[in-house]
């Protein structure tokens, strides 16, 4: 008979370090959904004529906050993941205009587009140089 007692202090005994157990791990579950709601995602336009414009852009977006940007040449297309509390909409098109180049929301200034070498001058086509021309040429010189 005394030998069933200990089984149920035992028991006991037990019984809240399971508790501290599950508690732990409900805690760093509800963390990591937290972490994954704090990222988001956005596409939006950016115009751009060459490989050159697609390498700019795609750096001006190697910050702190911003997990990936990948601009599609074809689509004139921008997708960005980022962190929603460091990041929003209109900073991340300010990054665009920031380097020279117009989204579907803001244009960048004169003088930002003026900084890009000729070949990328979208909004005057018939001017770049980009035309007949190899669109992934790389110019570091003129960034």
């Amino acid at each position: 008979m005394n030998h069933n007692v200990n089984r149920v202090e035992t028991g006991r005994r037990i019984f809240p370090g399971m508790k501290t157990h599950f508690l732990l791990l409900a805690a760093l579950a509800l963390v990591a959904v937290s972490a994954q709601a704090q990222k988001a995602e956005l596409t939006f336009g950016v115009s751009g004529l060459c490989g050159m414009c697609e390498n700019r852009i795609e750096a001006a977006f190697d910050q702190k906050g911003i997990v990936a940007a990948d601009y599609n040449l074809e689509t004139k297309q921008l997708h960005v993941v980022y962190k929603a509390k460091k990041w929003n909409e209109e900073k991340l098109h300010k990054l665009a205009t920031g380097v020279g180049h117009d989204t579907d929301k803001f244009k960048a200034t004169d003088e930002q587009y003026a900084n890009m070498h000729g070949c990328c001058k979208y909004r005057d086509v018939e001017h770049g140089s980009c035309t007949g021309h190899d669109h992934d040429h790389d110019h570091d010189d003129h960034r």
